[in-house]
C-alpha cells in the first residue's frame, strides 16, 4: 500500500497531522483511536508532541465520505465521526457495539466498523485459533435462519448432510450463535461457520492477513477478474444452498 508522509483524519484535530509509526514493533496491538477497534500492524500517530493518537492505518488512508458495500446494498454507508457513532446496536456485520467513528446508514439506523465494511469476501483458516484447517477457503456470505433447513434438505449423499450439521451447530470457533453475515468454508464436506471476527479478527485485518492477500491484494487487471469470477461463484452456492 502506498503511504503518505502525513495525512490529517476526519474525526481528529485538522491542524494535527498524522505521520506513519511502523507496525508497532513485533506486531504490538494496540486500540485505534478513530474507530476503537483492536488491531496491529502499520499505523499513523499525530506528530503533535503531547497528543499520542494512533490509528489504524487502513483508517488514516481508507475512509472515504461514503462508500458502497456488499453489507447493505440498499444505500450507500456515510462516515461518522466518533460524537455520532452510536448506532442501534452492534456492527452490522460482526455484531459486536460501535463505540468510535465507523459507516451508518440513517434511514436503516445501522453502523459498521471500518474495518468490518472492508472484511475480505475470502479468508482461510488460519484466523480461527486451529479450529478450521488453513488450506480451507470460506467465503463472507448473508445468510437466513433458514440456511442449515435448506441445505438439510439438499439432495445428496454424506458431504451434504455435514454440511448441514455444521450451518446448524453455530460458529466453529467459539460455539455461538452465528449471525446474519458469517465465514462460511466451501471446502466440499466441510461447510464450518464462522463470526467474521472469529476467523479473521480485528488485529490480523490489520496485519493484512491471508483472506485480504486473496481477495483485496490484486493488481487492476486480475483483481477485476478475481471479482468476476468470485461473484459468479457466490451467486452459483447461493442458489444450491438458498442463502
Amino acid at each position: 500500500m502506498c503511504r503518505s508522509k502525513s495525512v490529517s483524519y476526519f474525526a481528529h484535530d485538522p491542524a494535527h497531522r498524522l505521520l506513519p509509526a511502523g507496525d508497532g514493533g513485533a506486531g504490538e496491538e494496540f486500540t485505534c483511536g478513530g474507530c476503537l477497534v483492536a488491531g496491529a500492524g502499520p499505523r499513523y500517530r499525530c506528530a503533535t508532541p503531547g497528543c499520542g493518537f494512533t490509528i489504524h492505518e487502513a483508517c488514516a488512508l481508507r475512509f472515504p465520505k461514503s462508500l458502497k458495500s456488499t453489507f447493505h446494498p440498499q444505500h450507500r454507508l456515510k462516515r461518522r465521526a466518533a460524537s455520532a457513532a452510536g448506532a442501534d446496536g452492534g456492527c452490522d456485520v460482526c455484531g459486536e457495539d460501535v463505540k468510535g467513528a465507523c459507516y451508518g446508514c440513517a434511514a436503516c439506523g445501522i453502523g459498521v466498523h471500518p474495518l468490518c465494511a472492508r472484511m475480505p469476501g475470502v479468508a482461510r483458516g488460519n484466523g480461527a485459533g486451529g479450529a478450521h484447517p488453513a488450506e480451507h477457503e470460506a467465503w463472507l456470505v448473508r445468510a437466513s435462519s433458514s440456511t442449515a433447513a435448506a441445505a438439510a434438505a439438499a439432495d445428496g449423499g454424506n458431504g451434504d448432510k455435514q454440511v448441514a450439521a455444521a450451518a446448524a451447530a453455530g460458529c466453529a470457533a467459539c460455539g455461538r450463535a452465528v449471525g446474519a453475515w458469517r465465514y462460511r468454508c466451501v471446502t466440499a464436506t466441510c461447510g464450518a461457520e464462522f463470526h467474521p471476527r472469529c476467523l479473521l479478527p480485528a488485529a490480523e485485518q490489520c496485519r493484512g492477513g491471508e483472506g485480504e492477500k486473496e481477495s483485496v491484494g490484486k493488481g487492476c487487471c486480475c483483481g477485476m477478474v478475481h471479482y468476476v469470477t468470485y461473484c459468479l461463484a457466490v451467486s452459483s452456492f447461493g442458489y444450491y444452498y438458498r442463502f
